[in-house]
């Protein structure tokens, strides 16, 4: 049957599911001719996406519960090593024999510990922080939320958010960016009126009837599986939840203007066949070929935005390609990192009793906070390793 026909066939019981290759255009005498061998390749690249999209997302789901089992426990330790910190200085700065300079460090430091801990919800921590500090969690918080308002402001031009609802970093986080999607999205719309304003030139109305093409190719091949596959025409109960499933299927596709999936799906309930896909008129080509080629632009983008994701994940470098060996290595190298600065934590509470050792751990914390902004793995309690992944 003619892929563009109106005709609606019976879907077949047992259905053979086609790879994208099916579609794939053939002469058995003449040769393709180049739009029929580009229309083969944009298949062939697509299908090709589609895998490596699909081996990415398995190889990240096989990775994650491995990362995790290996890193919660550090995570957990580290943090707990922090509380015990946080406690062990509380109770020493009651004590008698500090200098100015010391206990300004000591202070800096226990605010520091429990200033991270309260922001991941530990209460407690946030009532000693409190305690030390002289601006308390809240407030500072606010002050946070106040200054990324403010450069907001600056970078916007006008003012997006209610004061008096800007105690939440997060929430004025999220309003940002809602803001800077709302201009972004306005200045699109702009420029796309502009445009309309504008008398086409022959290019423009050349591409703009291509994709009107193909968009109403796009229809067509939906509207066909849509008249074949609507459930609520079928009586047989098995068969109604099979269109069910194809139908959700197609409407899928649709969304995405997936060309290739709903021509599999007119393949798998034989409404059409690959010899009538190889028959279609060359002019047919063209909007199918146009559909293609967003289709694999949209993909590329797709795999790249997965592959950052992956890399912010796992702590890999925006130059490392995501696999199963730098996965691996990255984790490797990251727990034996946490794990010797877990070993000098450790080692500082056998021997921070010590006042001589104490005295000796402040200037060494000094320092290090002196070096925060060096962007280097610091050892050293205000800083958590864990926020460098």
């Amino acid at each position: 049957m003619d892929l563009f026909a109106g005709e609606t066939p019976e879907i077949d019981q047992q259905p053979q599911t086609s790879p994208s290759t099916s579609l794939k255009l053939t002469v058995q005498d003449n040769q393709l001719s180049p739009a029929q061998q580009q229309f083969n390749k944009l298949l062939e690249r697509i299908e090709k996406l589609k895998n490596q999209l699909n081996a990415l997302q398995q190889m990240c789901d096989a990775h994650r519960p491995v990362y995790l089992q290996k890193m919660t426990p550090l995570r957990q330790q580290h943090h707990e090593l922090m509380r015990k910190m946080v406690l062990w200085l509380d109770q020493r700065l009651q004590r008698k024999g500090w200098t100015a300079a010391q206990k300004r460090t000591a202070v800096m430091i226990l605010c520091d510990l429990s200033f991270q801990l309260a922001v991941q919800g530990d209460v407690e921590m946030k009532a000693f922080h409190d305690k030390h500090s002289a601006e308390n969690f809240d407030e500072k918080e606010r002050a946070a939320s106040i200054e990324l308002h403010d450069a907001m402001k600056e970078m916007f031009g006008e003012s997006f958010f209610d004061e008096e609802s800007m105690d939440s970093f997060e929430d004025v986080f999220r309003a940002g960016m809602e803001r800077a999607r709302e201009i972004e999205a306005a200045e699109q719309e702009a420029h796309q009126a502009r445009k309309r304003k504008k008398k086409p030139n022959a290019a423009q109305l050349k591409a703009q009837a291509e994709q009107a093409d193909a968009q109403s190719t796009l229809r067509k091949v939906f509207r066909q599986l849509a008249s074949v596959l609507h459930p609520d025409r079928e009586t047989d109960p098995e068969q109604r939840a099979r269109k069910n499933t194809l139908m959700s299927e197609a409407n899928a596709a649709y969304e995405r203007s997936d060309l290739i999936e709903l021509l599999k799906i007119q393949l798998r309930i034989e409404l059409t066949s690959t010899d009538a896909i190889a028959k279609m008129a060359e002019e047919k080509l063209g909007p199918l070929t146009l559909l293609l080629k967003q289709q694999m632009q949209g993909l590329q983008n797709e795999l790249h935005n997965a592959r950052q994701k992956a890399r912010q994940e796992f702590g890999l470098d925006h130059y490392e390609t995501v696999n199963v060996y730098n996965l691996n290595r990255k984790m490797i190298v990251s727990a034996s990192v946490f794990e010797r600065e877990l070993d000098s934590m450790e080692y500082d509470f056998q021997h921070i009793n010590d006042d001589k050792y104490f005295k000796r751990w402040l200037k060494s914390q000094e320092r290090s906070m002196a070096d925060l902004h060096a962007e280097t793995m610091l050892s050293g309690w205000p800083f958590d390793p864990f926020e460098q992944e």
